[in-house]
């Protein structure tokens, strides 16, 4: 399940007039807007990234990455009613994205990232919902996480390396877990999904 985006930052977007996202470049990200059901268009990349992604709707909403052919590469979001969280694309190296595939009955944001713009993995680190972590380096050595999730639906963590590429998968329930598990050597990022609440305390 479980990105330079000087590529990303000059993404267009191809969308029926009526309906059409805003995209608002910077140098360090993409962000674009939209109503319900929309496609939004990128310069492809197999560079792994992030995405920061909001939906304020009652309905079912699901973002996916479409590579160049329009296949679904990536689930980045999957719910039911509003929402907010962070994924990642392009952990695997066969993948490369092109577009990015809205399904919404309300309002949405999109803001495209690179990798190492993720949230600082601390000591204890904590969330809720589809989060992407990053540590001040590459982990070395024997270290263990302390993991817990108190939501009903899947809840995963993927351990990715320096470039962004998956490891192990580190966590893998349906509902509440808790639980102790090493932490791969290696790991530089960890990619979360999550429907409730959860934390992780690395030691």
């Amino acid at each position: 399940m479980l990105a330079a985006l000087a590529a990303v930052a000059s993404a267009v977007l191809i969308a029926p007039p009526a309906n059409a996202a805003t995209p608002a470049a910077s140098a360090a990200a993409t962000r674009y807007e939209g109503e319900g059901d929309d496609l939004v268009r990128i310069r492809a990349t197999a560079k792994p990234g992030i995405v920061k992604i909001t939906h304020d709707g009652e309905g079912y909403f699901s973002v996916w990455a479409l590579n160049p052919a329009g296949k679904e590469n990536d689930l980045l979001a999957n719910h039911v009613g509003a929402w907010a969280g962070t994924s990642a694309f392009n952990t695997s190296s066969s993948h490369k994205t092109a577009a990015f595939s809205i399904k919404a009955d309300g309002a949405w944001t999109l803001e495209v990232l690179p990798l190492a713009k993720a949230r600082a993995w601390s000591i204890t680190t904590r969330g809720t919902g589809n989060d992407v972590i990053r540590l001040s380096s590459t982990s070395r050595g024997l270290h263990r996480l302390k993991i817990r999730h108190s939501g009903e639906g899947y809840f995963s963590i993927w351990a990715l390396d320096a470039n962004g590429r998956v490891r192990d998968l580190v966590a893998n329930r349906a509902g509440a877990y808790s639980g102790s598990v090493s932490l791969p050597p290696g790991t530089r990022y960890a990619a979360i999904t999550a429907d409730g609440a959860w934390s992780i305390v690395r030691n």
